[in-house]
């Protein structure tokens, strides 16, 4: 078969590379000039590192057995993060049992309530039940006023914003069970690449063009094209091209304003999702701004998700000594940042970093860099399952595969390779993905 895909994402290059291994001729269009999507690079201090923070977990299995089809495990390295906790503008550790036990705004047996609550939903795998309540209800009726106060509305608020009492407790759930999968022990193990994730993305587009694959970069669809239902072509760059099938392969409101002819009740079932934007300001300091790896904010006052600073986590050596921190947000997609420039977004920035670090000034910076994307977080509502979009779509011949179809789980890498892998079985069932084996 002739294959077409939209976007150079992990998911439409995992598919191609499925595809074309059994056979079929396959050609990606990519609007961007790059390949990897929400997980691409640029370079930085002497290497690459993703525009938005990324690290996989030991459950990711798609993406490990990719790694190792791939032949570049020796490139992920599993290293131990430190997860910390602001309350009331003061750091505090939270990563281990004993630094939880000492986390004192929370009374005692609340800190001993947060640890189970956590080991239960961590075992549980049943997330069918978590459909039909929010996150937010369901941890005011199974925690403590204490908890909701200091710990899970402050999280919530701070991811989702207006919509922090609207998101199903499937995708919370997911969140801590995936979380405490990659633990051994008291620690957690997180995977990186030396050379940050573009050293899997060249990997697997290397592979593919290698195999026959085309990939056309800054090539954006402007229509797909189709008949009574059925799919005939794309329309790119003023020429028609045909194929046999398409995978879509980008994001669904993409999908809808090029595909014209998709039946009203279509498009009105997978428009219910709303989307968050994600924004990122990269700092690049001459010093180190904490201890920590991960720091959740849970200051009200403090408009900062969470500081990722990538280089407590991965070795400094690999980053010429520098040290690498995102202040992560994810905003409603009017929000005033979107249109701000870097410079003007840390001048708003600098005195809550300075709630945390007092010592923190502009004199630390040697630069800084700013990312973001208006469809990078869905609000996934109660009974997702019953309306989420398949992979199917009713274009006869036209595949849905994007961060949509992965609930209860979260967008990521190890997803998007799971997503690739699927609908390249459902074009091909003859496909086989081996298991991944830990060696």
């Amino acid at each position: 078969m002739k294959i077409g895909i939209v976007g150079a994402g992990v998911a439409g290059m995992t598919a191609a590379y499925r595809l074309v291994k059994a056979g079929h001729e396959v050609e990606i269009f990519e609007a961007s000039g790059y390949a990897g999507g929400l997980a691409a690079g640029f370079p930085v201090a002497g290497t690459t590192l993703e525009k938005y923070y990324h690290h996989i977990f030991t459950s990711d299995t798609c993406i490990r057995e990719m790694v190792d089809e791939l032949g570049i495990r020796g490139s992920l390295h599993w290293l131990t993060s430190q997860m910390g906790f602001t309350y009331k503008g003061k750091l505090y550790p939270f990563g281990t049992p004993m630094q939880l036990l000492k986390f004192t705004p929370l009374p005692f047996l609340d800190r001993i309530r947060f640890g189970l609550l956590a080991l239960y939903l961590g075992k549980v795998d049943d997330w069918k039940k978590y459909e039909s309540i929010t996150g937010y209800e369901w941890m005011k009726k199974h925690s403590s006023p204490a908890l909701l106060r200091v710990i899970w509305e402050p999280l919530l608020k701070g991811k989702f914003g207006k919509f922090y009492d609207k998101v199903a407790m499937a995708w919370l759930w997911a969140r801590i069970h995936t979380r405490a999968s990659s633990r051994k022990g008291s620690e957690e193990k997180l995977g990186y690449f030396k050379g940050g994730f573009e050293v899997f993305h060249k990997a697997l587009a290397a592979a593919i063009e290698k195999a026959g694959v085309q990939i056309h970069f800054n090539q954006p669809i402007t229509r797909v094209l189709t008949e009574k239902g059925k799919f005939k072509g794309l329309e790119v760059a003023d020429q028609v091209k045909t194929y046999d099938r398409l995978i879509f392969a980008a994001a669904t409101p993409i999908f809808l304003k090029t595909c014209k002819e998709l039946p009203t009740d279509y498009v009105k079932r997978v428009t219910q999702l709303d989307f968050l934007g994600a924004q990122c300001l990269i700092l690049v300091m001459k010093q180190k701004f904490s201890d920590m790896y991960w720091i959740n904010i849970s200051d009200a006052d403090i408009p900062i998700l969470a500081l990722i600073e990538h280089t407590n986590f991965a070795p400094g050596d690999w980053y010429q000594g520098k040290h690498l921190m995102y202040v992560g947000n994810y905003l409603p997609q009017d929000h005033k940042y979107f249109k701000m420039k870097k410079e003007e977004i840390f001048a708003e920035l600098l005195p809550h970093l300075q709630k945390i670090n007092p010592a923190f000034n502009e004199s630390w910076l040697e630069e800084y860099y700013l990312f973001q994307d208006l469809y990078a977080q869905p609000v996934v509502p109660l009974h997702y399952s019953e309306v989420k979009p398949t992979y199917e779509t009713p274009i006869e011949n036209v595949f849905l595969a994007n961060m949509a179809l992965v609930y209860p789980e979260d967008r990521g890498t190890n997803f998007a390779v799971d997503v690739g892998n699927k609908v390249a079985r459902l074009i091909d069932p003859a496909i086989v993905v081996p298991a991944f084996k830990e060696t």
